[in-house]
């Protein structure tokens, strides 16, 4: 994994590495140097400052520069920043300061610091520039950024900051009272075209406040020493040398070409200060080192996936550069807004033969920083997929009288949105294949959330990585009939009758031991309709008939003897004393004490029915009858095959 992370960002060039870098949420503030009477010192009346908020609508070009500079003078993580063991300053360079709010006073961190009688950030700075200076090349820089250090060692960036906010507070009031007016205005007004003027003058006040917004204690506060990009890089890059490795224990030499090498850091929890999380058994204390080169890479990796700007999950090609770049050139032309699926639609038809030999990463963002979901080798990627539903249960339209049509479906995806995810989305009809599992999620689908949890997978790994085999017949029928049973407890007939057109459809192509000439569920359960139909006619010689034929015949019945009910719940729930019977004998006495409850409602001159009945109350099978469920199912709801029952019973 780690080698193949690494040449493909070897392969990004530096442009798209630095796509969709922002600046930190707070406000930045850059100072420059002067000098009088021979004696440098910060310039306290002529500075720059900016405060950026993700809600802005664009960047100021000082907002522009400084996300750069703040990315190169960043911490790799707070356990490598120089204010340990608090972890407060979060930049790692001479030339910035970066730390929260809430350390200042009057901020959360600053009242529990107090209460717990802990040195609080101004008192830390010493120590912060101590460490941070010796990552100058040469002491002329180090006495030059002294200034810098004394700016914060006076108590000099207090006054300034507070220069700022008061000047931004006055700022904020204005805009607030213009606001206001403005707000004023709008509810006033008759004037369809002016309210619509005076809202869009608000959107643009709005825009203006969070220039000059309140800091909130998650905001940082940035100091800048106005020097060049170059310069921030040149002492960063020192920084990166003694950090980008988990530790500096297992570091070697520097080589003939300078190289060193060493144990990655990247998603790495090897702790080489903690004996008792090491192996006590193994000959060796390290598994292998990477260089420094190489650590940055991964390092350079690890900041570009928060940032958006490639697909996920991310295919990683190996060998097949032109792939690569074309996958990211057709994310970056289109504003990186396609998604993973639209985006494989766009290179198919052209590199359809090299989908194959790749490792295929998807990640999440979390609150606790990168996480790696999956990561797995796709040896050859199957894009294509030939199938189509047949409306086999005749479900009519929503609200409309005509019947509903299936698209034919062309392509794994579209088999994942039109099968998988009817079959274990979430009641919010999301299909979330990595998340924590939330069974409030699935409330009222108790069943599917069983199937949803042990298929999800294998779903994942059948659309994305092509892994036919995770999937077969047994597992396709468990998540169809796993939903059925919470559609007859929610008395959903058309999504019970969607999920049968999908089963019967469908069936084949999960099944992996296909026998010759073996007839396909669609045409069976035709044969099982005009079995039905003939046997209420007298036409059928019983003693061959099959155990299916038998299950599909009492689910007629059924269906046909719950429709006399009387009673004015009349759910798909009192489907469930049939559905729970395993032996024969106890399915058809529950068909028999529903025939003697509902007697009265049966015409005895309905002799197709009679026929349909005696046939199934006297056959007779040692099959667990819960095996042939999806086959009384389809009769309970197919089309009743020896008439046309009265549903309002006249």
């Amino acid at each position: 994994m780690i080698k193949e992370l690494i040449n493909f960002t070897k392969n990004l060039d530096e442009d798209f590495k630095n796509l969709g870098v922002s600046p930190r949420e707070g406000l930045h503030i850059l100072l420059t140097t002067k000098i009088i009477d021979d004696v440098l010192s910060i310039d306290t009346q002529n500075y720059a400052y900016a405060i950026y908020s993700k809600k802005m609508t664009g960047e100021s070009e000082l907002l522009e520069r400084c996300k750069f500079l703040s990315q190169n003078a960043w911490c790799i993580d707070t356990n490598k920043c120089f204010d340990l063991p608090t972890k407060a300053i979060h930049s790692c360079s001479p030339y910035l300061v970066a730390f929260k709010c809430e350390h200042l006073e009057g901020g959360e961190k600053y009242k529990k610091n107090q209460s717990e009688k802990k040195k609080q950030i101004h008192e830390r700075f010493g120590n912060y520039f101590a460490k941070a200076e010796e990552l100058f090349l040469d002491d002329k820089h180090k006495y030059e950024n002294q200034v810098f250090q004394l700016f914060f060692k006076n108590g000099d960036f207090k006054n300034l900051l507070a220069k700022v906010i008061d000047s931004n507070q006055v700022e904020y009031m204005r805009l607030s009272n213009i606001r206001f007016e403005l707000e004023q205005n709008s509810k006033d007004s008759k004037n369809k075209d002016e309210k619509e003027d005076l809202k869009n003058q608000i959107k643009v006040i709005d825009n203006q406040m969070l220039h000059v917004k309140p800091l909130d204690d998650s905001d940082y506060i940035l100091f800048y020493i106005d020097k060049s990009l170059e310069n921030y890089k040149v002492v960063h890059q020192k920084y990166l040398a003694d950090k980008l490795f988990n530790t500096e224990k297992y570091n070697t030499k520097p080589n003939s070409e300078g190289r060193i090498f060493g144990t990655s850091n990247f998603m790495n929890g090897f702790n080489s200060n903690m004996p008792f999380l090491t192996h006590q058994t193994a000959s060796f204390e390290i598994t292998g080192r990477i260089s420094d080169e190489d650590a940055k890479l991964l390092f350079d990796f690890q900041q570009i996936l928060p940032r958006k700007i490639l697909p996920n999950p991310l295919p990683i090609f190996i060998y097949k550069d032109e792939l690569q770049k074309g996958l990211i050139s057709l994310f970056k032309d289109t504003g990186f807004k396609l998604g993973y699926k639209e985006l494989i639609e766009g290179l198919w038809e052209n590199y359809n033969t090299d989908f194959a030999n790749y490792y295929l990463l998807n990640w999440q963002n979390s609150k606790d920083g990168l996480l790696f979901q999956d990561f797995d080798f796709v040896s050859k990627f199957e894009y294509e997929f030939d199938a189509q539903i047949e409306n086999l249960f005749e479900i009519s339209e929503k609200g409309g009288k005509s019947l509903v049509y299936y698209p034919k479906i062309k392509n794994v995806f579209e088999l994942e949105q039109s099968v998988f995810k009817p079959l274990i989305q979430s009641k919010y009809l999301k299909l979330d294949y990595f998340n924590e599992l939330k069974k409030d999620d699935y409330e009222g689908l108790g069943n599917t959330f069983q199937a949803y949890s042990k298929y999800r997978k294998a779903v994942y790994d059948f659309v994305y990585k092509s892994k036919r085999q995770g999937i077969d017949e047994y597992i396709f029928t468990d998540m169809v009939f796993s939903h059925i049973k919470d559609d007859l407890k929610q008395n959903n007939s058309f999504s019970i009758k969607e999920k049968l057109n999908i089963w019967f459809s469908l069936f084949e192509k999960f099944k992996h031991n296909k026998q010759e000439n073996e007839a396909k569920m669609a045409s069976q359960l035709k044969s099982y309709q005009e079995f039905v139909a003939q046997l209420s006619m007298g036409k059928v010689d019983v003693d061959n008939a099959t155990d299916k034929e038998f299950a599909f015949a009492a689910g007629q019945v059924i269906d046909y003897i719950l429709g006399k009910s009387q009673a004015q719940d009349k759910s798909y729930q009192l489907l469930e004393p049939y559905l729970q019977q395993a032996k024969c004998q106890e399915f058809k006495r529950a068909i028999a004490n529903d025939i003697a409850r509902y007697k009265h409602a049966i015409n005895d001159g309905e002799t197709r029915f009679k026929s349909v009945c005696d046939f199934v109350l006297t056959y007779d099978t040692t099959v667990n009858m819960k095996e042939l469920m999806p086959e009384i199912l389809a009769g309970t709801f197919s089309k009743c095959q020896f008439f046309h029952k009265d549903e309002d019973k006249k």
